[in-house]
């Protein structure tokens, strides 16, 4: 591949990166459950109260993602601008951000359904007649998101056909 545009791959890999960890970013501080028009967020001070489920996984799943992320985008900077080739790095950068993102999937998933579970509990089963359900909000998918898309803008230019 000639050096221009082994140069402009490596420009668009980076804004990948950065733009997966912005959203990741941006998942973690909007909602993470719905109930009808409100949104409960991840730092909301309700989930220490008494049979709320727990956030600390989600919080967990969202920090290692950044942190894949940042790694990533780390790695991009170096890569681009300094010409420095860290395959182990960027392979560590990679494995975060994607395991990080099934992980705020399934704590997102998880915490809707506990929050659906004890709704059904202290409803005394009118939950299901009324249609009063928790789902995940959009927090949990641009998490999600965010960190696939950094697993992709960093795993890419491990490929032999980008190098």
């Amino acid at each position: 591949m000639e050096k221009s545009a082994k140069k402009l791959c490596g420009f668009i890999f980076a804004a990948l990166v950065a733009v997966g960890l912005v959203l990741a970013i941006v998942g973690m501080f909007t909602g993470l459950v719905t109930f009808g028009d409100k949104s409960l967020e991840l730092f909301s001070e309700l989930w220490g109260k008494p049979g709320a489920p727990s956030n600390t996984f989600a919080i967990i799943a969202f920090i290692v993602t950044i942190i894949g992320a940042a790694v990533l985008l780390i790695d991009a900077i170096l890569r681009v601008f300094m010409g420095k080739d860290l395959k182990i790095v960027r392979i560590v950068g990679v494995a975060l951000a994607f395991v990080g993102a099934i992980l705020i999937l399934v704590a997102g998933l998880l915490i809707v359904g506990d929050l659906n579970d004890t709704l059904d509990k202290l409803s005394g089963g009118l939950a299901e007649k009324v249609n009063a359900t928790y789902s995940a909000a959009a927090g949990v998918w641009l998490g999600f998101i965010g960190g696939l898309v950094a697993a992709v803008g960093g795993g890419l230019p491990l490929l032999k056909a980008f190098n």
